[in-house]
C-alpha cells in the first residue's frame, strides 16, 4: 500500500530537474508527437547541437493524407517543419518501449559525459528517471516534464497515470527486484 501511494505521487508530481542554460542533445522518446515540437523548441534555446529522435517502427495515421507511417518518421516531419537541420537529427536503436530507448540510448558513447534533456511527459518522468538509473546513465541527464496530459479531461489523467503505475510495478518486477525492497531505504 505505502509502495502504491508512493509511485502514484511521483507520477501525478514528479520532482523537477533543474534545467541548464545549453545542452549537447535534446532527446526526443516515441509516445507524444508534442514531445517533438517541444524537442524542436528546446533544440533552439538550450543551443543543442544535435537532436536524437527514437527509432519506433509502430505505424500511427497521418491525419493530413490519410496514410499510416512510423511513428518515428512522423516525428521526423515535425522536427523539420520546425527548422532543424535534419543532419542534426540522429535517429537510434529499433524501439518498442520506454526501457527499450533508454537501453539503447546508453549505448550511445558520444553522449557520456554531456549535458543530455529528455523532452517527455510529466507522467512519464518517473519511470524515465528510473530506467536511466537501471542503465546507469542518469548523470548529466535532465528531464523536461510536458503538462499537455495535465490539461486534458481527468479520465484521460487518471488513465495515464494507472497505466505509468502499471508500467512501474512491472520494471520492479522484471528487472529490478533489489530496488523494490529497498525504495524507501537509500544506501
Amino acid at each position: 500500500m505505502v509502495f502504491s501511494l508512493y509511485s502514484i505521487n511521483k507520477i501525478a508530481y514528479p520532482n523537477q530537474d533543474l534545467i541548464k542554460e545549453n545542452y549537447y542533445a535534446v532527446v526526443v522518446l516515441s509516445g507524444n508527437p508534442d514531445r517533438a515540437i517541444k524537442s524542436a523548441e528546446m533544440y533552439f534555446e538550450k543551443n543543442a547541437s544535435t537532436i536524437l529522435l527514437s527509432r519506433d517502427n509502430k505505424l500511427v495515421k497521418n491525419y493530413s493524407s490519410g496514410d499510416s507511417m512510423p511513428a518515428y518518421k512522423m516525428y521526423l516531419n515535425l522536427l523539420i517543419s520546425k527548422r532543424v537541420n535534419r543532419k542534426n537529427i540522429l535517429i537510434f536503436g529499433n524501439n518498442k518501449s520506454t526501457f527499450d530507448e533508454i537501453r539503447e540510448l546508453s549505448k550511445i558513447s558520444f553522449i557520456k559525459n554531456k549535458n543530455i534533456l529528455i523532452v517527455t511527459d510529466r507522467y512519464h518522468h518517473y519511470r524515465v528517471r528510473k530506467l536511466l538509473n537501471y542503465f546507469d546513465i542518469s548523470d548529466d541527464i535532465d528531464l523536461y516534464p510536458l503538462d499537455s496530459d495535465y490539461q486534458s479531461s481527468d479520465k484521460t489523467l487518471i488513465q495515464n497515470i494507472f497505466l505509468e503505475y502499471t508500467k512501474i510495478i512491472l520494471f520492479y518486477l522484471f528487472t529490478d527486484y533489489d530496488n523494490l525492497v529497498n525504495i524507501f531505504h537509500k544506501k
